[in-house]
């Protein structure tokens, strides 16, 4: 089932202005069985609009979350840099505030419970809520006790009854999932106690300005997140964000402190990251329309990279398929004329097909003893992390194409 947006999912406002257009794709983790591979695959519209009232950035096509999420292909454990990324993040949010190290933390989206774990070390309660049953089930034998179900309002009532308040509730990398907003703020208020704590990370705008990473963009990413929308949600419940943080992980996140009004100080980096979005021109149609340009510019410079090193007798070959790799696959119409492959580490997509394009995703191991002459690296948000990993691809000769931004060729 797919609807369309007609009103802003903060504001209500029916000021949308499409300003990108990325063609019909396929679901960015409907990875493809070999026994499928014949089959029509279905195609959505991904198209992003921008509220003219509050500035918020959504996509016009709406998939059913129980077409997303009920089966999910996405394991938070094995990614790179996360198990010590998440360490520190706990504790700091811990013994900033919950320096007693008692009571509940309660995390939305908690895929295989990665961030709990951490939680759980401090001997503090945990609760995941995550509607993926295939990956509630892991959580739970992992010691995790995980909800499967999505997070609601009216779940959240049902989790203080039986579990009682929370005094950190924690969402990262899915109120960007979400359709309804509102619903999602009434039950984090709901849960949390009354000086408790919201923290959410979601990748942030202002780094698809900057390093063009229109790859973000897929269906389930509804909503692309700034400051200033976000404020104005927070108000309608009276809860207020009190700070703010930006940090590089998967490209650039933002971290977002919410509480009711007036329980906690407000930080200055409120208002300066308020006045950086201002200053890039986020709350302008015009700014949008310009991005759309450069990223129909850096699609035919990435094309016009890989054909004449194509034509030359190069074999390439994909690094990594996470979900974002197929939106940039899909819109730069790259398939098997291309590259040969797509390396993972994950078991779930080992053995699968690229969405749309169907290219064969391949152990990492074996791709190793293969290795081609250039690497296209789709999990460029773990860059750094890569190159060090693949020190001997490089230093053998093998080379590295960093598809969005300036898109370049590391060797």
């Amino acid at each position: 089932m797919v609807t369309t947006l007609r009103k802003c999912r903060i504001c209500g406002s029916s000021r949308l202005k499409l300003f990108l257009d990325l063609g019909k794709t396929p679901l960015a983790n409907a990875f493809v069985q070999k026994k499928d591979i014949k089959d029509e695959e279905q195609r959505y519209p991904l198209r992003v609009l921008f509220c003219e009232t509050c500035n918020l950035c959504q996509l016009q096509h709406i998939i059913d979350p129980q077409t997303l999420f009920s089966h999910y292909v996405y394991f938070s454990s094995p990614m790179p840099q996360l198990s010590g990324y998440f360490s520190k993040y706990i504790d700091e949010a811990i013994t900033r505030f919950i320096p007693s190290k008692k009571g509940r933390v309660v995390e939305i989206g908690s895929n295989d419970g990665i961030l709990l774990a951490e939680v759980k070390k401090y001997g503090i309660k945990v609760l995941g809520v995550d509607p993926a049953k295939n990956i509630a089930l892991v959580a739970n034998v992992r010691g995790i006790p995980t909800i499967p179900d999505f997070f609601s309002n009216r779940l959240a009532h049902k989790i203080v009854k039986t579990y009682g308040r929370a005094n950190m509730v924690i969402a990262n990398n899915v109120v960007a999932h979400i359709n309804d907003h509102h619903d999602l703020i009434q039950g984090v208020k709901t849960l949390l106690h009354e000086d408790g704590v919201f923290i959410f990370e979601a990748p942030y705008l202002i780094d698809m300005f900057t390093n063009l990473s229109f790859d973000t963009i897929y269906h389930e990413h509804l909503s692309y997140l700034a400051v200033r929308p976000l404020m104005m949600l927070m108000d309608k419940y009276d809860m207020e964000i009190f700070d703010v943080q930006a940090h590089h992980v998967q490209g650039l996140s933002l971290r977002v402190f919410v509480g009711n009004r007036g329980k906690h100080k407000v930080s200055n980096s409120v208002s300066r990251f308020i006045e950086q979005e201002l200053a890039m021109g986020l709350n302008s149609l015009n700014s949008y329309k310009k991005l759309a340009k450069q990223i129909a510019s850096i699609k035919n410079k990435a094309r016009r990279v890989l054909y004449k090193l194509k034509c030359k007798g190069s074999k390439i070959s994909a690094y990594g398929a996470p979900a974002k790799g197929n939106t940039l696959l899909n819109y730069y119409d790259i398939g098997r004329d291309v590259l040969d492959y797509a390396t993972e580490e994950l078991p779930s997509k080992i053995g699968m097909f690229t969405p749309g394009t169907h290219i064969p995703i391949i152990d990492i191991k074996n791709a190793r003893k293969i290795p081609p002459d250039f690497f296209l690296l789709l999990a460029w948000n773990y860059k750094d992390a890569i190159l060090k990993k693949e020190e001997k691809y490089l230093t053998s000769g093998g080379k590295f194409i960093i598809p969005i931004g300036k898109v370049e060729i590391v060797s």
